[in-house]
Formats: structure tokens, C-alpha cells, sequence
């Protein structure tokens, strides 16, 4: 029904924006709503950087982070039973398989695990999930919000490249791999590919000047703290992200070479990138390649050992030691194979289904905007499935299951079925009622009554005579 890019599904989105009234962007909301939805997109924005001095600072009991996490759950409890329908939020096959990956953590940590000696609890970061999930269906129920989250998420992926450079610039160019703000130099690449992808294509995307600008300025800022973080894992991620842009057509191809030609001089020039590290490797680089395949073969033999239960949550780091290293306890250095090492093979393919899932639904937005024509929805929806898929191919080289950008990015993607099920509902009550609108022909237009007979019988009976 509605072909044109600039008037395509946006109008629908608009319509069920209305019928559910949202408050936030119309602006007739209470003011501690729209204060709510904006706590909402600064927990985005900040979930690139865990070890930020402010936001994991304790207050109350609690850190800031938890804090902004009960406020904007407490307001999609609000959302819920204020809205004329609840969301799909069963419908998404990425829901499903995160409910079956907790089940199954829920048991190994229950039964198997022995995570005293780690800093974190692998089990709470599961449980947090769930509320994001929740948190994430309630509130993104719109085309802006989605749009406005994804800007949260450049948001804060930009300030985190901007910590990034601000860290090798303070040490005089001594630290050759910064990324303390992010946890990690991998982490930080590796969670910087699922909204780069989304930057590039806003700055194809037609709309305000300013936006498209900052859009721009933040892939030129993203790709220097990237080749500052030199990433061996994240180069392969990106070179994943670059061919699936250059696979698809138009706007993309272009923006896949784009993001080549200012990335190629970076990565031949700086001090330190990940092509260098590549093609020239130092000893530390050396051995970090060893230890990564020393793990390697130690999770091989847990799954061989355990391919059922595995060896229970969080015990890779106390299992697995590196000889090279001089007896030192790490991470798997690959996501999927700690997964399966840790949870068994129904583990591992539970978290392959949250990541099929995503890409699925992602897959959905992208081919309704190809169908009806709308060039945003379909650009919004390969750009999340470059990043997931670039995430992914990263994740073959760091331990990534716990990054919660990645999280929040599979949590958008499972409103896709809900928004594409409510512009239906939407399209279809629009079709009615423009159908009710069409004038129908009444029965003085249909029948003649036998005083309009009389004139024909009696002009019939002149002729005859």
C-alpha cells in the first residue's frame, strides 16, 4: 500500500505511535516519563564502558548503572499496562533461545560451577539480561525509539573512541593498545563493529544535515580508536562487516568502500594497528598467538570430555593454564568454544540460536522496507545485521558472551516482530476505514420505482402506435 521511501511504513509507525500514545515524543507526557525514556538511552549509551569512573561508581547500595536499570525497568513496567497491546514477546526466536541458554546456565551454576576465584558472577550477568530484555520490549515500541536507541548506541560508542584516544594521547603514544574504558582493546573493537555498521548507513539515510554530520564525524573517530585498539580478532570482524556491505546493493556497496578508503592509510601508517601486528608480529604478539591456541585445545578436550553438562559456568578460567604462559589461568579466547566448553553442546547452541535469531529478525526489517520501498527500514536492518555478523566473526578470537552492547543489540532486534506485527494492525485498521470513506451507491441509483417507469412506458406506447 505504501511504496515511496520518504512516506513508506514511516507512516504507519506513526499511526501506531499515535494509537499508543506515546507520551515521550509527542511531548504530552509527564515530565518524569520523558525523563525515564532519556534514562533508557543513557543506559545504551554507556553499556560500552563498564569501567567508566562515574556510572560504575557506588551510590546508595548500588552502582549508578544499576541504578539507571531499575528506574527505566520500573517505567516499562508502566509501558506495559499502558499500551492497547502487549508486545511478542515470545514471538522472536532470539527470546526463546536466551530463555533456553538461562535454563541451561541456571543448572551448571547450580550444580557444577566454582566461580570464587572470579571477579564477576557469570550467573548475575545472565539474570541481568533478562530485565534488559523485558526492559528493551516494552519501551522501544516505535520506529523513533528504535532510531533514537540506535542513536544512543553511536552516542556512546563515539564517547568510548574518544576515551580511547584520549588514553594513548595522555601516554605520549606508550601504550600501543588502549581500551582500559571498555574493559579491554578487544572488547572495545569487537562491541565498536555492531554500531558501526548502523553509523555508516545514517549517513546515507535522508534526513536533518546535522545528524548525517555527526554521523560522519563519528565513523572517522570510531575507525582511529579502532586502529589505535589494534585488534587482530576485531580486523577480521571488520573485514566480515566490509564484505556484507559490499554484498549488498547501492548505498551500502558505497559506504563498505568508503569505510575501506579511510580505514586502509590507518592501518599502514599508525604506530600500532592490526595489520601490523599482523604482517609483522613482535614477541608478545607471539606469544599471545600461542596461548590463544593452547586454550584452544584445552577447551577442545572439555567438550570431548563433557559434550553435555560441560564443565559448569565461569570454570574455563580455573580449568584451562598455559604452559607457555608460565601456569596462567585465562579466558577461552573464543566466545563460542568457552560457551561450549562451560554449558556443553546444547549451551553452544542455544547461544548460536540467540544469534541466528537476531540476524532473522534483523533479516525481517530489511526485506519489509525492500517490499514496501522504505529505504530507512532497510538500511536500519542490514546495518544490525552487519554488526551481528561482524560481532560475531570477532567473537571467534575473544571471550565476548558477557558484553552487554551485544545484549542490547539482540534485545532491539527482538522488537522487530512486535513493530512490524503493530504497522500491520495499523496498515489493515487504515484500509478499512478508507474503505468505509468510499461512497456507496444508494438505492435511488440501483432501482427505479414505478414513477420513474411511468415516462419510459407512455414514450414506449407513442412509438409502437
Amino acid at each position: 500500500m505504501f511504496v515511496t521511501p520518504d512516506t513508506g511504513l514511516l507512516r504507519s509507525f506513526k499511526s501506531a505511535e499515535v494509537a499508543h500514545a506515546s507520551g515521550f515524543e509527542r511531548g504530552c507526557a509527564p515530565r518524569w516519563l520523558r525523563v525515564s525514556m532519556i534514562l533508557f538511552y543513557i543506559l545504551v549509551a554507556i553499556s560500552p564502558m563498564p569501567n567508566h569512573p562515574l556510572f560504575e561508581a557506588p551510590f546508595a547500595g548500588l552502582t549508578v548503572v544499576k541504578w539507571l536499570g531499575i528506574i527505566c525497568c520500573g517505567y516499562a513496567i508502566y509501558r506495559l499496562f499502558s499500551r492497547p497491546r502487549v508486545p511478542a514477546f515470545f514471538r522472536s526466536w532470539e527470546i526463546r533461545s536466551f530463555l533456553v541458554l538461562l535454563v541451561l546456565a541456571t543448572a551448571s551454576y547450580l550444580t557444577l560451577s566454582k566461580t570464587g576465584n572470579l571477579t564477576f558472577n557469570p550467573m548475575f550477568m545472565y539474570f541481568n539480561y533478562l530485565p534488559l530484555f523485558f526492559t528493551t520490549m516494552c519501551v522501544v515500541d516505535t520506529y523513533e525509539r528504535l532510531r533514537n536507541t540506535l542513536f544512543a548506541a553511536i552516542a556512546g560508542e563515539l564517547l568510548t573512541s574518544l576515551y580511547v584516544i584520549r588514553e594513548f594521547q595522555a601516554s605520549g603514544g606508550t601504550i600501543l593498545r588502549p581500551g582500559y574504558i571498555a574493559g579491554d582493546a578487544n572488547y572495545f573493537a569487537t562491541c565498536l563493529l555492531l554500531v558501526l555498521p548502523v553509523t555508516a548507513y545514517f549517513v546515507k539515510i535522508k534526513g536533518s544535515p546535522w545528524t548525517r554530520r555527526f554521523c560522519a564525524g563519528s565513523v572517522l573517530v570510531m575507525l582511529v580508536a579502532f586502529t589505535l585498539a589494534s585488534s587482530r580478532g576485531g580486523l577480521v570482524g571488520l573485514c566480515a562487516v566490509i564484505f556484507y556491505m559490499v554484498l549488498c546493493s547501492g548505498q551500502a556497496r558505497r559506504g563498505a568502500i568508503a569505510i575501506a578508503i579511510l580505514l586502509l592509510p590507518m592501518l599502514l601508517f599508525a604506530p600500532a594497528s592490526p595489520l601490523q601486528r599482523m604482517l609483522h608480529p613482535d614477541y608478545g604478539d607471539y606469544v599471545g598467538a600461542e596461548v590463544r591456541r593452547e586454550f584452544w585445545r584445552e577447551g577442545l578436550h572439555m567438550i570431548a570430555n563433557h559434550p553435555l553438562t560441560g564443565i559448569g559456568l565461569g570454570n574455563f578460567t580455573a580449568e584451562a593454564i598455559s604452559e607457555v604462559a608460565g601456569e596462567f589461568k585465562g579466558i577461552a579466547c573464543n566466545t563460542f568454544l568457552e560457551v561450549a566448553a562451560e554449558l556443553g553442546i546444547p549451551g553452544f547452541l542455544a547461544y548460536c540460536a540467540v544469534v541466528t535469531g537476531a540476524l532473522v529478525s534483523a533479516g525481517k526489517l530489511r526485506r519489509r522496507g525492500m517490499r514496501t520501498g522504505d529505504i530507512r527500514l532497510q538500511y536500519i536492518g542490514q546495518a544490525m545485521q552487519a554488526g551481528l555478523l561482524g560481532f560475531a566473526a570477532a567473537a571467534v578470537f575473544v571471550s565476548a558472551e558477557y558484553q552487554k552492547p551485544f545484549w542490547i543489540m539482540t534485545a532491539l532486534t527482538a522488537t522487530i516482530p512486535t513493530l512490524l506485527r503493530d504497522i500491520r494492525s495499523e496498515a489493515s485498521k487504515r484500509q478499512q476505514a478508507s474503505d468505509v470513506s468510499v461512497p456507496q451507491p444508494s438505492s435511488t441509483q440501483l432501482y427505479f420505482d414505478d414513477a420513474d417507469w411511468a415516462p419510459l412506458a407512455s414514450s414506449t406506447a407513442r412509438v409502437s402506435d
